[in-house]
């Protein structure tokens, strides 16, 4: 299966810390430096499921754009990412403590600069499915090349275009119903909101009626719970399953990239929403059980 995203490739930070005392750990994990980025994390977790996946990104002229671009092809995927000399790499400082919960602050970088250009329309003919998150669509800078994307995509067959919204706090700075009403013109064959992006956009709070209310912008809304599983709803109905086992959540970041991928991989080979969002799940579940996005 042939597989396209683009979006953020972005250096993690990351800090395991005490959440009551402020300190830091002392531990082996206590500071690392992380590949990053919510569609590149999308990108290499569909690799490890078996899909052929381009990756489509910007890096600045560093030693963090050359160790990222690397990464990428280390993990199998096809890395389409153009360096800008004149800009940094993006980064993202995650705080992670020791229930695996964390806060981040971002600085998209050189990945904000992605633009129509960096595109080539052969790489979107024969394409089974293409996946954007919310950063592209959220951010000035590369929106124009998310929705010049999507046209190719489409142009080019009939894949299936997905799309994680997030973040939240985007969501919020941009207008949830400003972004809603942009969603529900380019209709995605599925949506993977959390809860939170979920509320933002609904306005409502109870996970089935969000997952319900969503379905003008999408056909099938599959919102994520955490460690209560997810919910798919099409408008045939809702179903919930539960999530995978998990023995210790050590860190959260990169979870629903992992799902989005887990479920889309599992979709193009079955059809079942169901068995996709068995394999979303525990995905999932293998990225919370270590530190880093993947």
């Amino acid at each position: 299966m042939n597989i396209l995203s683009l979006g953020d490739l972005l250096l993690d930070v990351v800090v395991r810390y005490d959440p009551l005392s402020g300190e830091a750990d002392t531990g082996p994990d206590a500071v690392g430096t992380l590949p990053g980025g919510s569609a590149a994390n999308f990108a290499v977790q569909a690799a490890r499921l078996g899909a052929s996946v381009r990756f489509v990104s910007r890096v600045g002229g560093d030693w963090e754009g050359e160790m990222l671009a690397r990464s990428l092809q280390l993990e199998g995927v096809e890395a389409s990412v153009r360096t800008v000399q004149e800009a940094a790499t993006g980064r993202v400082l995650v705080m992670v403590d020791d229930a695996g919960h964390r806060r981040m602050w971002s600085y998209p970088g050189a990945s904000s600069t992605l633009n129509p250009e960096d595109l080539e329309p052969e790489w979107f003919s024969h394409l089974d499915a293409f996946h954007l998150t919310g950063y592209s669509f959220l951010r000035d800078g590369p929106r124009a090349a998310a929705l010049h994307a999507l046209d190719l995509a489409r142009s080019g067959g009939s894949p299936l275009c997905t799309l994680d919204p997030n973040p939240p706090h985007l969501i919020e700075d941009y207008g949830p119903t400003r972004y809603r009403d942009l969603l529900v013109r380019l209709q995605f064959d599925i949506i993977f909101p959390n809860l939170e992006e979920g509320k933002l956009l609904s306005g409502e709070e109870k996970p089935e009626e969000i997952a319900a209310s969503l379905l003008d912008i999408s056909p099938m809304v599959v919102l994520t719970l955490g460690e209560h599983g997810c919910i798919v709803a099409t408008q045939a109905g809702t179903l919930k399953v539960s999530a995978a086992q998990v023995d210790r959540v050590v860190d959260v970041t990169g979870a629903g990239d992992a799902f989005a991928a887990g479920f889309v991989v599992e979709y193009l080979k079955s059809r079942d929403p169901r068995q996709a969002a068995i394999a979303a799940n525990m995905t999932a579940g293998e990225v919370v059980r270590r530190v880093g996005a993947r």
